[in-house]
C-alpha cells in the first residue's frame, strides 16, 4: 500500500509524462510487445509501455507507449486510423479527449467495408438483427455499432453475416473492437497505480559490449546486488555465439535505477548500461 503522500506525486508524475504517451488501440491478439515496439520506435526511442494483454471476448486489445520525446507523440499520431494487419490502429496521445470515441463496450462491434457506404442503408442492414444503439462512422470504411442488447452484438461476432451487404461481399469482416471502451481504458489508465508505475518507471537495463565469454550466471552474480532480479538473459546469434549484450529485469524499479546509477561507464565492468523501458 501507498502512503497519501506517495500517490500524490506518483499522481503527478503521471500527469506530466502523459503528454509523452500515446494510447493504441485494437491491437490484434497475435501481436506481442515487441512487435509493438519494432513499429512504433520508428518514431523515436520509446521510454516504457504497458499493453493490456487479455480483455474478455475480445480479440483486440490497447497499449500505452511512453515516448522520451514529445514530437514522437506527434509524428507516430500519424498512423491514427491505418491499418495494421487485420484491424485499423487507433492512435491518440494520451492526455486527448476520447469523447467521440465512447461507446459502451459489450454491446459493441466494428464493422471493415472494402467500399464507402451510406449510413442510412447500413443502418438499415444491421438493424435487422437488433436494436441500434448508436452508429459512429471513423472512416470511410469503418463503423462502429453500438446495440441495445449485448445478445445482438454476440450474435453478429458468432454469426460474422457475410450475407449482409450494400453491394456483393461489401463487409470484409466483424469484430469487436476495444476502442469502443477507449474511454473505460482511459480511466483504468487515470485510476490504477500499477498502470502508472510502469509507464513512470523502468525496471530493466540493457547491458552492452560485453565480453564474448560472459555467462548468464555472471550476468545474475554482478547486478543481484542491487535488488531481486526477475529474469535476466544474453543475447546469442543462429549459431550461438553471443552477441555481447544482454538484458536484467528487476522486480522494482529501484533496483533498476540503482544498478543504472551505479555501474553506468563504471571501470567495475568497464562496459557501459543504457536504459531500456520495453519491460
Amino acid at each position: 500500500m501507498y502512503s497519501k503522500s506517495e500517490l500524490n506525486l506518483i499522481n503527478n508524475q503521471f500527469e506530466y509524462i502523459k503528454k509523452y504517451c500515446i494510447y493504441i488501440g485494437n491491437i490484434p491478439a497475435e501481436v506481442s510487445k515487441t512487435d509493438l515496439i519494432a513499429k512504433f520506435s520508428v518514431f523515436g526511442e520509446i521510454s516504457n509501455l504497458y499493453m493490456k494483454s487479455f480483455i474478455q471476448f475480445c480479440d483486440v486489445k490497447p497499449a500505452v507507449v511512453r515516448y522520451r520525446l514529445m514530437k514522437s507523440v506527434k509524428e507516430s499520431s500519424s498512423l491514427h486510423n491505418s491499418r495494421y494487419i487485420q484491424s485499423v490502429l487507433i492512435v491518440l496521445p494520451l492526455d486527448s479527449s476520447y469523447n467521440n470515441y465512447f461507446l459502451p463496450y459489450n454491446t459493441c462491434v466494428v464493422v471493415y467495408t472494402y467500399n464507402k457506404f451510406g449510413m442510412v442503408d447500413f443502418y438499415q442492414k444491421f438493424s435487422k438483427l437488433g436494436d441500434i444503439h448508436a452508429m459512429k462512422k471513423a472512416t470511410n470504411v469503418m463503423v462502429y455499432i453500438s446495440f441495445v442488447s449485448e445478445r445482438a452484438a454476440r450474435t453478429i461476432l458468432d454469426t460474422k453475416p457475410t450475407d449482409i451487404h450494400i453491394n456483393v461481399q461489401t463487409i470484409n469482416h466483424v469484430t469487436r473492437n476495444i476502442n469502443v471502451c477507449l474511454i473505460d481504458f482511459e480511466k483504468e489508465c487515470t485510476s490504477n497505480t500499477a498502470i502508472k508505475l510502469t509507464l513512470l518507471y523502468n525496471r530493466s537495463i540493457g547491458i552492452f559490449g560485453l565480453p564474448s565469454n560472459f555467462t548468464e550466471a555472471k550476468l545474475h552474480d554482478e547486478f543481484s546486488r542491487y535488488g531481486r532480479i526477475e529474469k535476466n538473459r544474453l543475447v546469442y546469434d543462429s549459431t550461438g555465439h553471443s552477441k555481447q549484450y544482454g538484458f536484467v529485469y528487476y522486480e522494482k524499479h529501484l533496483s533498476a535505477q540503482a544498478a543504472k546509477q551505479e555501474m553506468d561507464r563504471s571501470d567495475h565492468t568497464g562496459r557501459k548500461i543504457a536504459y531500456l523501458g520495453f519491460k
